[in-house]
């Protein structure tokens, strides 16, 4: 006996409409997905810069502080743009590896930072960070003369 089933293609169509929704659905947030991932790379090399700035602030104050009175030597390498590193009385002390995409460099006055007993830096100038995903933007850290004082600038 034949069964007359008229419900039958009802499940296919169900199921073809359903992947369209969440088809239609992924195409309008993909947009929105780059602009998320934007922002968490910006924020990544926010973080970065005042991780480094909170370093040499750190320095300053251990410098200031310490009875031993160490000094203690930021340094950064001409060769390897993705870490740098604190030494105290020429040991490392403290080595930080940056993320892949993050880039560090500065200017040349400013590779071998310290301070002395009075918490004065030996250098004065900048560092700059970079992520290479975000080419239109960068964050800048500068140590002022005299106070040792560390601004971060974001561009």
């Amino acid at each position: 006996m034949p069964v007359n089933n008229k419900t039958a293609g009802y499940l296919l169509l169900e199921l073809l409409l359903a992947l369209g929704c969440l088809g239609l659905a992924a195409v309008m947030l993909y947009p929105g997905s780059k602009m998320l991932q934007r922002q968490y790379y910006r924020q990544q090399l926010r973080y970065t810069a005042y991780l480094l700035a909170a370093d040499i602030r750190q320095m300053q104050q251990q410098t200031l502080f310490q009875p031993e009175n160490y000094m203690y030597t930021l340094k950064v390498s001409d060769k390897d743009k993705h870490s740098y590193r604190i030494e105290r009385a020429h040991k490392i002390w403290k080595r930080v590896r940056l993320d892949a995409d993050i880039s560090l460099t500065c200017e040349k006055a400013i590779k071998n930072l310290s301070y002395n007993e009075n918490g004065n830096p030996t250098a004065i100038g900048g560092y700059r960070l970079e992520h290479r995903q975000l080419p239109d933007m960068y964050c800048r850290l500068t140590v002022q003369p005299v106070t040792g004082m560390v601004t971060v600038y974001e561009k």
